[in-house]
C-alpha cells in the first residue's frame, strides 16, 4: 500500500478530481447554458403514480438531519437578495476539506483530511478549537476524516477513513470515547453520520478498488455493512452486512434518512468489486432502525462489478443516499423515499413497500458521469443536477452539468438548464426560492428555484469537496485538494469557506 499513486483515486466522492488538479490553471467557467420550459417528455416516459400509493402517517419530527433534504426554509436569502452574496470569510487548513459543515448556534464543525476536527465560529471563522484525532494513513487514495460527522445526543460524532468512531464534547472538542468500528484493515467510513434515539448509524466502505489498480497481486474481500453504535459508549448495538463471501463490495458511501413512525432506516449501496454480482448492489434498502433487520431492498443495477483493475461496470453506484418525502397523490399526503444513481437517474419507492412510484433521468450516466449527490427536496419541486459523461481525464467545463427541477409527485420535470456550469460531485442546496450547485473547478451558481434563472455566480478559490450548508444569511462548504495529486498553487486553500449576503 506505501506504493499507492494517488492516479488511482476512485473515491465516489473525490474521484472526478484527479484531472482538475493538474490542468487547474486551465479550467473555464462553463459552456453557455439554455433554459428552458419543458414543454415535451421526448427524453423519458413518466409512469403514473398508481391508486394504490399509500398514505400514512407522517413523522412529528421535520429535522432536516432525518429527512436528508439538503435544503431549508429558515434562511434570510431569497433569490431577491442572493446577488448580494460574497466570501465572509476563509479559514485554512492543511488538508483538504471534502467533511461537510456541520452548523449550530455556536459554531462551523469539520474534518479534514489529515485527521483534525475544527469548531469555528459561524459569522467570522475564527477557530474556537480543533483536536487532532486520528493519525491518517496518507498513502491512502482518501483518508482521515474525508466523510461527515453529526450532531446529536449533546455530542459531535465522527467516523475516519481507517475505521475508528468518535464522539466529542461540542463546546470542548475533548474526545469522551472512541471505538473501532470494523476489523477489516482496508475499510473505515466515508458516509454521513445519522444520529437518531440514542444510536450513531455508520456506513462502511473500503480503499480496496484503488489497491487493485496499484497491486495487481491483491485479492478484495471487503463485504459492505451498516453499523448503529450506542451513543453514550460507542459499542455496537448491531451491524447489517450486504453481501456475503466469496462475493465482495457493496459499500455504504452515501448518507442515510429515518422514518421514526415506520421505525425504518434507508441508504444505498455501491457496486460488487470482483467476481458476481449480488442482490444488495446498486440498491435502496430500508432496514429496522432499532435492530438492521432488512424490511425491503430494491436493487436497480443488476451484476454491477466493477474496479479501477476490471472495470466490468457499468459502475453505477448510487452517489446519492437515501430522501424522504411527502407530495400529494391522489389527493392523499403519501411518504416516499428517492435516490440518485451514477447511471443519472432519480428513482422513488414507497417508502413502507419498496414499490417503484416513479423514475425519471436527470442526465448522462458513467464512471464520474450521472449523479454524485442528493437532491434537494423543498415544497414545491425537486432539484437535481447530473454530469453528461464526464471523465477525470476532462476538463470539467468541457462536459457542463444539466439542472433540473421535477414534480415531486409524478418525476416530470418544471424547467430544465442545459450546460448549466462545470461538471461536479457534490450535491447542490435549496434556500427558499434558491438553488445553490458547485461544480469541481470552483463555480458556484445559485438558480431561481421557480424558473431556473441564474442568479449569482461566484468563482471559489478551491475545488468543491464538501456538501453544501445554508443557515441563516451564510452557505458554508468545504474546498481543497490533496497536495500529492498535482501542483497546488497554495495549500492554503485547502479549508472551510463562507459566503453571507452583504448588508
Amino acid at each position: 500500500m506505501n506504493n499507492l499513486k494517488f492516479t488511482y483515486l476512485n473515491t465516489r466522492m473525490i474521484r472526478s478530481i484527479t484531472f482538475l488538479v493538474i490542468c487547474l490553471s486551465l479550467l473555464g467557467c462553463g459552456n453557455g447554458k439554455n433554459v428552458a420550459k419543458v414543454t415535451s417528455e421526448n427524453e423519458i416516459s413518466y409512469p403514473a403514480p398508481e391508486q394504490n400509493v399509500r398514505a400514512m402517517p407522517l413523522p412529528a419530527e421535520t429535522d432536516e438531519t432525518l429527512l436528508n433534504h439538503h435544503a431549508t426554509q429558515n434562511s434570510s436569502i431569497t433569490k431577491n437578495n442572493v446577488g448580494s452574496m460574497a466570501m465572509s470569510w476563509k479559514y485554512s487548513t492543511p488538508y483538504p476539506v471534502s467533511h461537510a459543515p456541520l452548523v449550530d448556534n455556536t459554531g462551523v464543525y469539520f474534518g479534514d483530511w489529515g485527521g483534525t476536527v475544527y469548531k469555528v465560529e459561524p459569522k467570522t471563522g475564527m477557530l474556537i478549537w480543533k483536536n487532532k484525532i486520528e493519525d491518517p494513513k496518507t498513502d491512502w487514495a482518501w483518508y482521515g476524516l474525508a466523510g461527515t460527522g453529526t450532531l446529536g445526543d449533546g455530542k459531535l460524532f465522527e467516523a475516519s477513513v481507517e475505521g475508528t468512531a468518535f464522539a466529542l464534547d461540542p463546546s470542548t472538542g475533548k474526545v469522551l470515547w472512541q471505538s473501532r468500528f470494523t476489523d477489516d484493515p482496508e475499510a473505515g467510513s466515508l458516509s454521513k453520520l445519522l444520529y437518531y434515539g440514542g444510536l450513531v448509524y455508520i456506513g462502511v466502505q473500503s480503499v480496496e478498488e484503488p489497491l487493485t489498480a496499484a497491486n495487481e497481486n491483491f485479492k478484495p474481500d471487503f463485504r459492505g455493512k451498516v453499523i448503529a453504535l450506542d451513543a453514550n459508549t460507542g459499542a455496537k448495538v448491531w451491524e447489517r452486512y450486504l453481501v456475503d463471501s466469496p462475493q465482495n463490495g457493496v459499500s455504504v458511501w452515501t448518507s442515510f434518512a429515518l422514518d421514526s413512525v415506520l421505525n425504518t432506516l434507508f441508504f444505498t449501496t455501491g457496486n460488487n468489486y470482483t467476481g458476481k454480482g449480488s442482490e444488495l448492489s446498486d440498491a435502496m434498502v430500508a432496514v429496522d432502525a432499532k435492530t438492521g433487520e432488512i424490511k425491503w431492498h430494491k436493487q436497480l443495477t443488476e451484476h454491477d462489478v466493477w474496479t479501477m483493475k476490471d472495470k466490468e461496470g457499468p459502475d453505477y453506484d448510487f452517489g446519492g443516499g437515501a430522501q424522504l418525502f411527502s407530495p400529494i397523490i391522489h389527493g392523499k399526503k403519501v411518504r416516499l423515499v428517492g435516490g440518485a444513481q451514477k447511471s443519472g437517474y432519480y428513482h422513488v419507492f414507497d417508502a413502507q413497500t419498496g414499490k417503484e412510484v416513479w423514475s425519471t433521468v436527470i442526465g448522462y450516466g458513467g464512471i464520474d458521469g450521472g449523479m454524485h449527490g442528493e437532491a434537494s427536496l423543498g415544497p414545491n419541486g425537486i432539484f437535481a443536477w447530473s454530469n453528461n459523461k464526464y471523465q477525470h481525464k476532462n476538463l470539467p467545463a468541457d462536459f457542463p452539468i444539466t439542472v433540473k427541477a421535477l414534480d415531486p409527485a409524478t418525476g416530470r420535470p418544471k424547467w430544465v438548464i442545459n450546460k448549466a456550469q462545470p461538471a461536479a460531485i457534490i450535491p447542490g442546496f435549496l434556500a427558499n426560492d434558491v438553488y445553490f450547485v458547485g461544480s469541481l473547478d470552483g463555480t458556484i451558481k445559485a438558480y431561481s428555484a421557480d424558473d431556473g434563472k441564474e442568479l449569482w455566480t461566484v468563482k471559489n478559490p478551491a475545488p468543491i469537496l464538501s456538501w453544501l450548508w445554508v443557515e441563516n444569511n451564510s452557505l458554508y462548504l468545504g474546498g481543497g485538494i490533496p497536495g500529492t495529486l498535482g501542483k497546488w498553487p497554495s495549500q492554503s486553500e485547502n479549508g472551510m469557506y463562507a459566503y453571507s449576503l452583504v448588508k
